[in-house]
């Protein structure tokens, strides 16, 4: 793990500083001016006539401009004739700051007063700013009161403007990370979903990070934003919020936001401030071992993913499993008699045969886990009338429904809102029926953990309306109910992409939809930098779809990607991929199937450290998609026991020689082969 001295025990070695005062909180005044301050920051506001961040020095680098930092908060209020105004900080009269001493830290309290009637009561907006004692991140609330009758509905904050980095670049926690350059534009990720995994963003170049995050443990909606102009960079957080934030006529922010800057760089962000926090939440506090994920599970080292249920389906599947072995898992797609993204959730009867093939696949050695989607209920489709399932919609504040058109089908699909009884008796049914009817070894329910929540304004649901946990909570719910009473002993579940606050739900999660353009969008191991221990995930993006196209380097980088993250490998259709054409990856995926199946003490529960590229011999060879990378790649894990192990990877057919951190002498590596070292 990167090295680097312990802040506290650098306080603890100063000496002539008792009580560890340099540590130590302090408010202090000057003129108008309130500094809030430790050893690490020190934030200076304006408290006279108008708010203002007239100084922010954090970990020693100053990030802010003055005069950009005078609108924290934007609030949207709605009023009980229909009043729907978006106040900011001009619309309110700025009462100034006051101090608080809280336990091992202070706050800053300041206050604006808003008029929202003709009574000669004020309504004030409160915003928190605290510093704990020896911390390096800023903490940021806010709290508005409000009149009878009146709600929030939306909440922008904390906008947080700092000085444009030179060659900065900006990260997102989308799938599995993504790396774009700065530019005249506005990056913006929802979570949780597969665009926002993870509750942070990043601005970095190479003197250091920006760090931007919220600590929520109930995975409320949010969407955060990342805008860049010539010479600044605006962060902030959109949040629809929930009427159930609302207690005795004051709507409270029901979580902590934080800013802070990482001199070490975006890894040490991620790994010292934000990895800790994901153990205090209900997601993240499992460790693997607490869990009772089926033996089957960590042995399904790879996947191919079969679509329509025909005879060249079929052949290749069974081609498949016979030649990768036991441990091949199978996601079947378009399995059910109505075209794919139609008629959800009517997805049974199968078509015939189906079952059948199940069986005979398994007979095989593989596992089987057919698609089901467990967010959309297509309108047209007969069940949505007759089982009530515009009662389970979600809706907008007029009443709408959420309408969503996928381009394979082009029909109309409805968001379900998933606090609701109708779908949770829709979902169980079918992994009830697949179980039962079709013998199935897992069931895959799509969108739950890609798909951001929607705000639901339908008042018959039993949730506040807005926004807030209530998506979280049905879905746990759901899941929970599920996982308690129906599924079934060595059966699994399964979820498309990597949304945090699901990941003790499933089973395995499927992680294909992080985008990457060559020189424009990098993918970067930022979730198994925090979820290596505690999540299984498998495939890295999609595969190329021809055999043709699979023997042009991609194919490969994407397996050798997969494997040095952690991820069971492949999810990629075997039809293509056991032709004669792809016979030479077909052995390579082999290749680092077995190779995975010896590495299972490391990869599950081990946490990963990075990637990289050894030295020596390691020609750099364009990937196409992806840009320019080493042939041989290799990663740095710690073990459950805490040993290090590297993994790597050759991708080349010709073998190298490569040199190795910590490795006394040259490594060979042969051709389309792996390689592990324990340190």
């Amino acid at each position: 793990m990167m090295k680097r001295i312990c802040k506290l025990s650098v306080c603890l070695l100063l000496l002539n500083l008792p009580t560890f005062a340099r540590c130590q909180t302090a408010v202090s005044r000057t003129g108008d001016d309130y500094t809030l301050s430790n050893r690490y920051v020190e934030a200076v506001f304006g408290a006279g006539k108008v708010f203002g961040i007239k100084k922010l020095v954090l970990n020693g680098r100053s990030v802010a401009p003055e005069g950009q930092n005078d609108r924290p908060w934007a609030l949207v209020y709605k009023g009980p004739q229909g009043e729907n105004p978006e106040l900011l900080p001009e619309h309110a009269v700025y009462e100034g700051v006051g101090v608080r001493d809280d336990a091992g830290a202070k706050t800053l309290v300041f206050t604006w007063q808003l008029t929202l009637d003709y009574s000669p009561v004020k309504y004030p907006v409160r915003m928190y700013v605290t510093l704990p004692d020896g911390g390096e991140l800023l903490q940021w609330n806010l709290e508005a009161d409000l009149p009878a009758g009146w709600l929030v509905t939306d909440v922008k904050f904390p906008r947080i403007v700092i000085d444009r980095p030179a060659a900065g670049k900006v990260i997102t926690t989308e799938g599995w990370g993504v790396e774009k350059p700065l530019d005249i534009a506005t990056f913006e990720a929802r979570y949780p979903s597969h665009a926002s995994a993870m509750q942070f963003v990043l601005v970095h170049n190479g003197d250091g990070a920006l760090y931007y995050g919220t600590e929520d443990r109930r995975g409320c909606g949010k969407t955060y934003s990342v805008q860049c102009t010539h010479k600044t960079v605006v962060f902030n957080d959109a949040i629809p919020a929930s009427a159930g934030w609302i207690e005795n006529g004051t709507f409270r922010l029901p979580w902590t936001s934080v800013v802070g800057f990482a001199p070490e760089g975006w890894e040490d962000a991620v790994v010292r401030w934000y990895r800790p926090f994901t153990f205090t939440t209900e997601w993240g506090s499992k460790p693997l071992s607490a869990r009772n994920i089926p033996q089957w599970c960590y042995n399904a080292d790879a996947w191919v993913r079969a679509k329509y249920v025909g005879d060249d389906t079929f052949d290749a599947v069974k081609s498949a499993a016979e030649y990768f072995g036991d441990g091949l898992g199978v996601h079947w797609y378009f399995w059910h008699n109505h075209p794919y993204d139609t008629h959800y959730p009517d997805y049974l009867p199968a078509k015939e045969g189906f079952a059948g093939m199940v069986r005979a696949v398994q007979q095989s050695g593989a596992r089987v886990t057919p698609y089901i989607n467990g967010r959309l209920w297509d309108p047209a489709a007969d069940s949505y009338k007759r089982d009530r399932g515009y009662d389970a919609s979600c809706r907008k504040p007029d009443g709408s429904l959420y309408t969503e058109i996928y381009p394979t089908s082009k029909v109309l699909n409805t968001v379900t809102c998933p606090s609701t009884a109708i779908w949770h008796r829709k979902i169980i049914g079918l992994v009830d029926s697949l179980q039962t009817g079709l013998g199935v070894d897992g069931v895959y329910i799509d969108q739950i953990s890609a798909a951001a929540p929607e705000p639901c304004w339908n008042e018959r649901h039993d949730h506040p309306v807005g926004g807030g946990s209530f998506w979280y909570d049905g879905y746990r719910r759901l899941i929970g109910e599920i996982r308690a009473n129906h599924l079934q002993e060595g059966k699994i579940l399964t979820s498309e992409e990597n949304a945090e606050c699901y990941i003790d739900l499933f089973d395995m999660l499927l992680v294909v939809n992080t985008p990457h353009e060559e020189n424009a969008c990098v993918i970067k191991p930022v979730f198994p930098m925090v979820y290596s221990d505690r999540a299984v995930t498998s495939a890295f993006t999609y595969t190329p779809a021809t055999a043709d196209k699979m023997g042009l380097g991609d194919f490969r980088y994407e397996l050798a990607k997969a494997l040095l993250w952690g991820s069971q490998i492949g999810w990629v259709d075997p039809r293509p991929l056991m032709s004669e054409r792809a016979a030479k990856e077909a052995r390579f995926m082999k290749t680092l199937m077995d190779f995975r199946r010896g590495v299972h003490d490391v990869v599950y529960g081990g946490l990963f450290i990075r990637e990289f590229a050894p030295s020596g011999d390691n020609p750099v060879v364009r990937i196409p998609g992806f840009g320019d990378d080493a042939s041989v790649l290799a990663a740095e894990w710690l073990k459950p026991d805490g040993k290090r192990v590297y993994l790597i990877v050759n991708m080349d057919d010709k073998a190298h020689t490569v040199s190795l951190p910590g490795v006394g002498k040259p490594v060979g590596m042969a051709g389309a082969s792996c390689r592990r070292i324990d340190l």
